[in-house]
């Protein structure tokens, strides 16, 4: 079964992708335009507007924009949905008051 790449995936309530996209970008001392420009070299249209609101939270990445960011930071896939340690741990602890 093939996978549709232009597929949106929903962040939901907590924008935990664009939170890792911009933990990432930062990493790499990257600016929007930065990014933007390698994306457009991948065949990725996107403007840096567009950027900034997949990383609050406001628009979805496409699976596509997943597969070429992860190839311009060169990280794996599931970097973009790991939560960071300090919120599993606040989780935990909610978890355990109910």
């Amino acid at each position: 079964m093939s996978m549709n790449r232009d597929k949106k995936i929903i962040q939901g309530d907590t924008p935990l992708i664009g939170m890792n996209i911009k933990k990432l970008r930062q990493e790499h001392k990257m600016r929007y335009i930065d990014v933007v420009t390698q994306l457009q070299l991948r065949g990725i249209e996107l403007n840096t507007s567009t950027l900034s609101k997949i990383e609050h939270g406001k628009a979805n990445p496409t699976t596509n924009l997943l597969i070429a960011l992860s190839e311009i930071f060169q990280c794996d896939f599931n970097a973009f949905f790991q939560e960071k340690e300090e919120e599993l741990k606040q989780k935990e602890h909610h978890n355990k008051k109910i």
